[in-house]
């Protein structure tokens, strides 16, 4: 009776397993067509512009069905905004690495430069700020999301003072502090302001810093 039931377990963990592996291959290849999607929409928005490329076409770029297109993103709109939803999943990711005794300012400080860290190496950053200042509908595009993303970075915040909000006073001005933050550095090092953007993020908060200073 007990080998049997030994055999039973090592069968269920055996099926269990088998499951895991079978999940984790299809969730890898989801994201790889989620990215050919994308890398193939990029390249087109960039060449002939956001409001003059189809569904159509991107799907024939990209290898895959109209309707695959559509099982991966709603629309042109969402597919460009993929990116700013990425950047607030960052965002939260570098608050909840920083150590406990980090101040709320030192906080914002690291947050930022983690991301902007991310977001140089991204390959595909600089294309999608030039779609988006091309097309007022792609910047309309491309900034849907960002409501949503001071959201979850304030949820993020609230968590770390213990706020019983993100909607709270603290937490938003925190979100919006950092949200700032980073898309000042962002628009001096793509404007060739500062050639990394790394620094360019440690200037934001050197002048962030002369400015509250000067007040006190």
């Amino acid at each position: 009776m007990k080998d049997r039931f030994l055999d039973e377990t090592k069968r269920a963990k055996h099926m269990i397993g088998v499951d895991l592996a079978k999940s984790s291959l299809q969730s890898r290849k989801q994201q790889f067509v989620r990215n050919a999607i994308f890398d193939a929409a990029i390249e087109l928005f960039a060449a002939k512009g956001f409001d003059e490329t189809t569904v159509e076409e991107v799907a024939q770029a990209a290898g895959v069905s109209r309707a695959s297109f559509f099982r991966y993103f709603s629309s042109k709109d969402d597919l460009l905004a993929q990116n700013v939803v990425k950047y607030g999943h960052a965002l939260i990711e570098a608050i909840k690495a920083c150590p406990p005794s980090f101040t709320l300012f030192e906080t914002m400080h690291e947050t930022v430069l983690s991301v902007a860290r991310q977001t140089v190496n991204h390959p595909r950053t600089r294309q999608v700020i030039d779609i988006s200042k091309r097309s007022g509908p792609a910047m309309q595009a491309h900034m849907s999301r960002m409501i949503e993303v001071e959201g979850i970075v304030a949820a993020a915040f609230a968590e770390r003072i213990g706020s019983s909000s993100k909607d709270e006073l603290e937490p938003r001005l925190l979100a919006t502090l950092t949200l700032s933050a980073m898309n000042v550095a962002i628009m001096s090092w793509y404007r060739g302001d500062s050639q990394e953007l790394s620094v360019a993020a440690e200037q934001v908060f050197s002048r962030l810093t002369r400015i509250v200073c000067e007040q006190t």
